[in-house]
């Protein structure tokens, strides 16, 4: 089976970040607005600001046209594992439903959490099993992150470098936690 086929030119975004920022345009805009409505020369915004309603128009239009494209993509992908069972690898999917492979294991994730759907990824073959739930088992040696704050009191600085993430004894030349893989 050929994968050469053709797959969505939009990217699967799953966030929608973008209505924030131009919901941030947008609200410069109108403090701009009462600015100069009230004579108030802040940082000439009263007199630049107004021009951010143009940018704000086009973002929100992106972020639709996002949160369109996304949405077709998911019930793409749902429809298809709807009443799947068994093995097929992640290329083999992807080709089958038009969306690229990396998206297609975004928009996985996203339906396991929204819509309950159930499958394993096997790491070893490269297939996703469908119709059969992962089982997440904590590791019994993790320790959860101490926030960097916490370990500067706990562990003051000096001639010995300790691992944030599990406090492990380093010295001051390694890059890497002995004890955890951590970046130091």
């Amino acid at each position: 089976m050929s994968y050469d086929r053709y797959y969505y030119k939009k990217k699967y975004a799953g966030d929608y970040s973008a209505f924030g920022t131009a919901a941030v345009f947008t609200l410069v805009g109108i403090l701009s607005l009462i600015f100069n409505r009230l004579g108030i020369p802040f940082i000439g915004l009263a007199y630049w600001g107004y021009w951010l309603f143009i940018p704000a128009f086009f973002i929100f239009i992106g972020a639709i046209s996002h949160l369109y494209w996304d949405r077709r993509m998911r019930d793409s992908v749902f429809f298809a594992v709807q009443n799947r069972s068994g093995r097929i690898r992640i290329e083999a999917f992807a080709a089958e439903v038009g969306i690229k492979p990396q998206d297609v294991l975004r928009i996985l994730v996203d339906l396991r959490v929204s819509k309950g759907i159930q499958y394993k990824y096997d790491g070893a073959t490269g297939e996703i099993i469908f119709g059969e739930d992962i089982q997440y088992k904590q590791a019994p040696e993790f320790e959860e992150p101490i926030p960097k704050q916490q370990v500067e009191v706990i562990f003051p600085s000096g001639d010995v470098n300790y691992c944030p993430y599990c406090g492990h004894k380093a010295s001051v030349n390694m890059q890497f936690c002995e004890n955890c893989g951590s970046k130091l």
